[in-house]
């Protein structure tokens, strides 16, 4: 059922409300913009599955906050980064999540899964993506987008109830419970992967630094445009070390005082150059350590640390402030680079 007035929403919250789980997915499109403009929100108790249509003009979200906004109702989500985005940015405050992307990889899973693949996997159900990509802006829908967007939630249910069983019998819940508690947190530094890969972190965190990516978020806020449109993530690097400002000069969506300012903040921008103080063989040994206890917790490396957060700890002893990780890996690392302890082998596996 596609709901489309107050009406019904109102009615079918209520329903919902006396829920301790609901299964959640969002349509939505931001080829073009900084907001993802809301096209639909898929809702299921696990029974019975409603789409709502969030384009009509008339359509109050407000009884649906209540839902989202609450404590004791768990809300289900696959990879919930984005939607997660789109409700902060609507100024709607989202509790108790349960992300069955995060939840595999506390369950065995290498990667990030998608949710094609733990259909596939948990359900022996084949999901057709080609509607992935679909213009979801566009009105009306026919039967087809109907059924994939009720298929977004319909297995949900069954993947979910499997990894909170897995969860529980290989003891990650408490370790997945606290990463669902921080997932809301936002860091007040602004970076992405990209910039991560190539910016070290003592640098991100220059106030120039983040003068300039805060004054990039500023403009493609005001003006709805991609940050990328300003100029992209995998460029910055480039940027400050040549200081070519060549494509920043001719960037049509930038007015003459705004190319003006971005370019002073970047040549305001002094890399400070990072000394390498580890061995690179003591990085190897490192990531070896993290194989073995991503094997012995059953959790995925990427979750436990990434190189990149690797290379920070050892140069820089930057730890990502987590008590699971640092419990599990940050601790050991630490005791072995600054006291040094034995490694074994013991039926095939490295014991430290």
């Amino acid at each position: 059922m596609i709901i489309e007035t107050n009406q019904s929403l109102e009615s079918y919250c209520k329903e919902l409300s006396k829920k301790k789980i609901v299964f959640m997915d969002t349509e939505f499109d931001r080829r073009s913009t900084y907001f993802s403009k809301l096209s639909f929100i898929t809702i299921s108790d696990g029974i019975k599955t409603n789409i709502i249509d969030c384009l009509q003009k008339k359509l109050s979200l407000n009884p649906l906050e209540k839902i989202i906004s609450n404590k004791k109702i768990t809300k289900v989500f696959h990879g919930s980064q984005q939607d997660l985005e789109i409700f902060r940015n609507m100024k709607i405050q989202i509790h108790s999540i349960f992300d069955t992307q995060i939840a595999a990889q506390f369950c065995g899973y290498k990667n990030a899964p998608s949710y094609a693949n733990l259909a596939s996997d948990i359900c022996k159900i084949n999901i057709d993506k080609t509607l992935q990509n679909s213009d979801w802006l566009k009105r009306p829908v026919n039967k087809k987008m109907i059924s994939y967007l009720e298929s977004d939630v319909k297995y949900l249910s069954k993947i979910y109830k499997f990894f909170n069983r897995k969860l529980k019998k290989n003891k990650n819940l408490e370790f997945f419970n606290e990463e669902m508690n921080n997932i809301n947190v936002i860091s007040n530094l602004i970076s992405s992967s990209a910039i991560r890969k190539k910016i070290n972190h003592q640098n991100i965190k220059l106030k120039q630094f983040q003068d300039l990516l805060k004054f990039r978020e500023k403009i493609a806020k005001q003006k709805n445009i991609p940050k990328n449109w300003i100029f992209k993530d995998e460029d910055i690097n480039n940027i400050i070390e040549n200081k070519n400002y060549l494509n920043l000069k001719k960037n049509k969506n930038l007015n003459i005082n705004e190319r003006k300012k971005i370019i002073s903040l970047f040549q305001k921008i002094k890399l400070k150059k990072i000394k390498i103080n580890f061995n690179s063989n003591i990085e190897k040994l490192v990531n070896i350590l993290k194989s073995e206890i991503s094997k012995k917790y059953i959790i995925a490396e990427q979750l436990i640390a990434t190189k990149n957060e690797i290379k920070l700890f050892l140069d820089n002893d930057i730890i990502v402030q987590s008590k699971w990780r640092n419990k599990i890996f940050y601790k050991p690392i630490e005791k072995l680079i600054k006291k040094g302890i034995n490694i074994k082998i013991n039926n095939n596996k490295i014991i430290f």
